[in-house]
C-alpha cells in the first residue's frame, strides 16, 4: 500500500513539474513577428469568397494564419484605440477585409493597391435584418512594399 502510494505521489509531482515547465515556456516565449513571418498570399476577393463558400474550411485554413493580402482600399479609420484600420474591397458590394495596423499609416488613401499582413480572425457575422455583410478581420497588420 506504501509503494503504490509513493508511485501516485510521484506521478503528481511529474505532472505539476511539466506543467509548470510548459506554463513558463508559454509566458516567456512573446508574440509572433507578423512582419517577419511567412505568409500565405490571397487576395481580398479571394479570401472574402472562400468564408463565403465554406466558412468551416476558411476557418481550418486561414484563422489565426498569418496573411498576405493584396488588395484595393475602400477607406482608412482610425478606432478608437487611435489604430488605423484599413477596409480592403472585396469583390461584392459591401464587403471588406478590415484591417487593424499596428503602424502609423499616412500615405495610405482610398483606391491605392497594397499588400497588408496580419493575422485573420476569421469573418464576422454582420446583420442579415439590416443587409450588412460580415467582414473578414485582419489584426496586428503591416503595410508590405
Amino acid at each position: 500500500m506504501k509503494k503504490k502510494a509513493r508511485n501516485i505521489l510521484l506521478i503528481v509531482l511529474l505532472l505539476a513539474l511539466t506543467g509548470a515547465g510548459i506554463g513558463y515556456y508559454l509566458f516567456n516565449k512573446g508574440p509572433v513577428n507578423v512582419q517577419g513571418s511567412d505568409a500565405i498570399n490571397i487576395t481580398a476577393g479571394d479570401l472574402y469568397q472562400e468564408y463565403i463558400r465554406d466558412s468551416s474550411a476558411a476557418q481550418k485554413k486561414y484563422t489565426d494564419k498569418i496573411l498576405l493580402v493584396s488588395g484595393v482600399v475602400h477607406d482608412v479609420s482610425t478606432n478608437q484605440q487611435q489604430k488605423k484600420i484599413v477596409l480592403l474591397k472585396a469583390n461584392t458590394d459591401g464587403t471588406y477585409i478590415n484591417c487593424t495596423m499596428e503602424e502609423n499609416i499616412e500615405n495610405i488613401h482610398a483606391n491605392d493597391k497594397v499588400n497588408i499582413q496580419g493575422i485573420c480572425s476569421g469573418i464576422g457575422e454582420g446583420d442579415v435584418d439590416l443587409g450588412i455583410k460580415g467582414d473578414v478581420y485582419l489584426t496586428r497588420c503591416y503595410l508590405i512594399k
